[in-house]
């Protein structure tokens, strides 16, 4: 065999390597497995403010003032008095392979002028169903990594429900949590995250959270908070905030074992100037 055909099969043979995830550099990525998960382990926790708590100006409102109001404060940053717990923070898990069966919708509800939820992670390959609980029109819009447009419905009708799939949505930039907004409604303002896997949870009024269901091993957890200093005002008075908070721990899971953790913010230094 001459070597030009040895150098063109050893060409082959790498290209065919690479595409079947054995090779170095293409690697194809390997879809979420689900399996049985009897002794999993839990995460439990709570995400916590230290020092000064920045005074965010409230948003004026554009729209439907008759029944949303003139003003709404910022939900940005929300810090609780009574033990400044830190709400509306997304925590997951890293590159979660197989385990636990993911819910079979994941619920976007717009409510009293509103996204109730403020953090919105669901599993891509699983429905997200919107729905419009007001009696005026919402227009719920995702955005990307890059902020460019991705989905826009608008949801005219009061208790109209519309499903959508995200199944080749990349999750690049800032750990894959984007921008949501309603274009009717200048203080309706979330973000959004599409996983692989179900192993995510966003901290309630009083910064707590729990994940559950988890297979043994070493996994990286992580906390994301949106940032909240008001980088430009949109012509409609919307907000736009600053890069976000991130804070990561590595910890390991033992069979039907509790592992609490805790994530202190800011990040970095308050800086708030208007």
């Amino acid at each position: 065999m001459s070597k030009a055909k040895i150098f063109t099969y050893w060409i082959v043979s790498i290209l065919i390597m690479e595409l079947m995830g054995t090779g170095a550099g293409l690697a194809i990525a390997q879809p979420y497995q689900v399996v049985d998960v009897t002794d999993g382990g839990t995460i439990t926790g709570v995400a916590t403010w230290k020092g000064e708590v920045p005074e965010l100006p409230s948003i004026e409102i554009e729209a439907d003032t008759n029944v949303c109001g003139e003003e709404v404060p910022s939900q940005a940053l929300r810090v609780n008095p009574k033990n400044n717990g830190v709400p509306y923070v997304l925590v997951y898990l890293e590159g979660v392979e197989k385990g636990k069966a993911p819910a079979d919708k994941y619920w976007l509800r717009m409510a009293n002028c509103q996204f109730q939820e403020h953090i919105f992670p669901f599993v891509r390959s699983q429905v997200m169903a919107m729905i419009n609980h007001d009696p005026f029109f919402h227009n719920p819009h995702f955005f990307n990594a890059k902020n460019a447009s991705l989905l826009n419905v608008p949801m005219p009708d009061p208790s109209q429900v519309i499903e959508h799939k995200f199944l080749r949505t990349p999750l690049k930039n800032e750990r894959g949590v984007m921008r949501l907004q309603c274009d009717v409604h200048n203080n309706m303002n979330a973000y959004w995250a599409g996983f692989d896997h179900p192993y995510f949870a966003v901290t309630d009024a009083d910064g707590k959270f729990e994940i559950s269901g988890i297979l043994p091993g070493r996994y990286t957890v992580v906390a994301w908070h949106e940032g909240y200093k008001v980088l430009i005002k949109e012509a409609t008075g919307r907000p736009l905030y600053d890069r976000p908070h991130i804070r990561q721990q590595e910890i390991e899971i033992k069979p039907k074992e509790t592992v609490k953790v805790g994530f202190e913010f800011p990040v970095r230094k308050v800086y708030i100037d208007y």
